[in-house]
């Protein structure tokens, strides 16, 4: 079993959402980075990263702390929201992260893995 444990991103903070309403969110870390390292530190190999604002507004949204989060750690990490073309899926590649989701694609696909 893998397990990913999950950073949901609104505001540029970690967040979670209560039955998935952007106004009902509570703030659990205000550091995206540390919050990563922690997750590495307890031993996690994968971490799976949702740019909520990023989500809702269709394009990548937290980029700075997505970012930050990806020079924090070397765990592979899939990352999601506000991806909707293979360039954005791209440029986040080349910025480290590993996989990356898209729910709403116009070019039918939902997931793509670097290799």
């Amino acid at each position: 079993m893998i397990l990913f444990p999950a950073v949901d991103l609104k505001n540029g903070q970690c967040v979670r959402l209560e039955q998935g309403d952007m106004a009902r969110a509570t703030v659990f870390n205000l550091d995206p980075a540390a919050q990563a390292r922690a997750f590495a530190a307890q031993g996690f190999e994968y971490l799976h990263i949702v740019d909520l604002d990023g989500a809702f507004a269709g394009k990548p949204v937290n980029a700075q702390a997505v970012e930050s989060m990806l020079k924090a750690v070397t765990m592979r990490v899939q990352l999601g929201g506000g991806i909707r073309d293979l360039r954005t899926v791209e440029g986040w590649f080349s910025s480290a992260a590993a996989s990356a989701i898209s729910g709403q694609s116009k070019a039918g696909w939902r997931r793509a893995w670097r290799v």
